[in-house]
């Protein structure tokens, strides 16, 4: 097959070169799903989801990281539900996000502090409510991952992630 395309002998609209045009796509997109902060794309594609009246997300790369955050945003209502979908031996996240029904207050703001060029760490003492207590701040800490009032009381400093209101 390589070799009719490098001689040009294959026609535009042939199954060969749909299949081969198929190929090139797919490898594309795989190479393209490489992040550098893979949970700042998860909280951010969430907000986009949200920004653009979605009720889904979909094709989210799998990583344990990420079902512990999505854990913490479905406890505090910031999505519905979310699955771990399985095709072949490759597994995504599909998200569940509730309805917007208030655009001023269903849209989740997001404040990112640490970043894999810079980690933002801090001690219990550091830690401030988020939005007076509306909203929730992800911190891991030596004991995971988990809300940042929950660390105050545990008296557990870590690496602030992002804040969510």
């Amino acid at each position: 097959m390589s070799e009719k395309i490098r001689e040009g002998r294959t026609h535009h609209g042939s199954e060969e070169s749909k299949s081969v045009i198929s190929f090139i796509f797919q490898n594309v997109v795989s190479l393209m799903s490489f992040v550098n902060a893979p949970i700042h794309d998860l909280l951010i594609r969430i907000k986009n989801a949200y920004m653009a009246r979605r009720t889904s997300v979909d094709g989210v790369v799998y990583s344990h990281f990420k079902t512990n955050v999505l854990d913490l945003l479905k406890q505090y209502g910031f999505i519905q539900s979310y699955e771990v979908v399985t095709v072949g031996n490759k597994k995504t996240i599909a998200i569940s996000l509730k309805e917007v029904e208030d655009k001023v207050n269903d849209i989740p703001v997001i404040k990112f502090y640490s970043r894999p060029s810079r980690r933002w760490y801090i001690s219990y003492k550091e830690i401030k409510s988020v939005a007076a207590g509306r909203g929730i701040g992800i911190i891991s800490t030596s004991q995971g991952l988990m809300p940042t009032h929950v660390a105050k009381q545990k008296k557990i400093g870590g690496e602030l992630i992002a804040e969510i209101y």
